[in-house]
């Protein structure tokens, strides 16, 4: 399972941690009343709960809750059939964006130094299959052809700069990149491979979407599946210009540029291609995509495009919120039920 807004998550502590204060809070409140009533046997007889006992099950109810809410809010996705088949070799070919919105730092250290983090995972998963390396920016270049040995693919990986690539704009050209990822592995071709393309991007870019998903429809009607790892966040990062003495990179209105991931985009290149899109700011999402291509424990029967759960988990919340509902109304506690005093 991956997630749109991962970060959210670390809000569940504290929602939990505020529920149960307040629940703490209401408890006093009730033993308060309780010896304004005259004590434990009074209150019982007055409002037909027991007032003393902390209520347990109600605290339980909410954290579940809690929980539920937290992790629909962070748009849980559950990928089928998008990891490779572990019965076939495997021959990949990673792109690598190195344009300039890639030396953003809404990624510690920077997008790129990042997305060198993450080729260097994937081809650890794939220390016996065949790997090709390319970098990208407006126009797109072969770094490796195909190679066995995963060693090389780090060393060049390493390399890998945003200046990298002299006289080029801003832009980023996802379809172009694709075209030639598609012929690195056709000038190569393994008739028992599985053909696949990751694409470590921002995505952000300057070209139509449907001219995208064009040479995506190319590259999977070949045979090619492709993956996504998207570096960066919505709320962007301010860029600057490459070199010892760096100075922000202003726009036509002359306000610094911020660089923001397209998600979106990147999610719709991975269900288009057969794959499935990856947020790899952090270790959970790298953890997923190495799991995509390690193919001796990614085996599927199932089939799909990513599919949201987040609606499944929120039906799990109301029933939930019902029954705490209940207990609170009715004054349901998890203590035995008090029995009066036989006279």
């Amino acid at each position: 399972m991956t997630f749109s807004h991962p970060e959210l998550l670390a809000l569940a502590p504290i929602i939990i941690l505020v529920l149960a204060l307040a629940l703490t809070a209401q408890w006093h409140r009730h033993r308060r009343l309780e010896e304004a009533f005259g004590g434990r046997t009074a209150a019982r007889r007055l409002t037909s709960s027991d007032l003393h006992r902390f209520p347990r099950n109600r605290l339980w109810c909410l954290i579940g809750v809690s929980l539920a809410l937290t992790i629909a809010a962070a748009g849980p996705h559950m990928d089928f059939r998008t990891a490779l088949d572990p019965e076939q070799p495997v021959d990949l070919v990673v792109a690598v964006d190195v344009s300039l919105s890639m030396t953003g730092d809404d990624v510690a250290p920077s997008r790129l130094d990042r997305a060198k983090e993450v080729v260097n995972a994937v081809t650890e998963s794939l220390s016996n299959e065949r790997v090709g390396l390319a970098v990208f920016a407006d126009w797109p270049y072969s770094v490796l052809p195909m190679t066995d040995d995963p060693e090389l693919v780090r060393f060049f990986t390493e390399s890998l700069a945003a200046d990298l690539i002299e006289d080029r704009d801003q832009g980023t050209s996802l379809s172009l990149v694709i075209t030639h990822a598609r012929e690195m592995l056709d000038a190569r071709h393994r008739p028992e491979a599985q053909q696949a393309i990751l694409l470590i991007t921002d995505g952000e870019g300057h070209e139509d979407e449907a001219l995208i998903l064009d040479s995506v429809a190319v590259a999977a009607a070949d045979g090619i599946r492709l993956w996504t790892a998207g570096v960066g966040t919505s709320a962007g990062s301010s860029l600057m210009t490459p070199g010892v003495d760096p100075v922000p990179v202003l726009g036509d209105d002359g306000e610094p540029v911020i660089s923001r991931l397209n998600e979106g985009l990147l999610r719709s290149i991975a269900a288009a291609g057969g794959g499935s899109y990856h947020d790899v700011r952090g270790a959970a999402g790298l953890r997923t995509l190495q799991a995509r291509f390690r193919r001796a424990e990614t085996a599927s029967s199932l089939g799909g495009e990513p599919m949201g759960v987040a609606l499944w988990i929120l039906l799990l919340a109301i029933p939930l919120l019902f029954f705490e509902g209940k207990m609170d109304s009715a004054g349901v506690i998890e203590s035995p039920r008090l029995t009066e005093p036989r006279t």
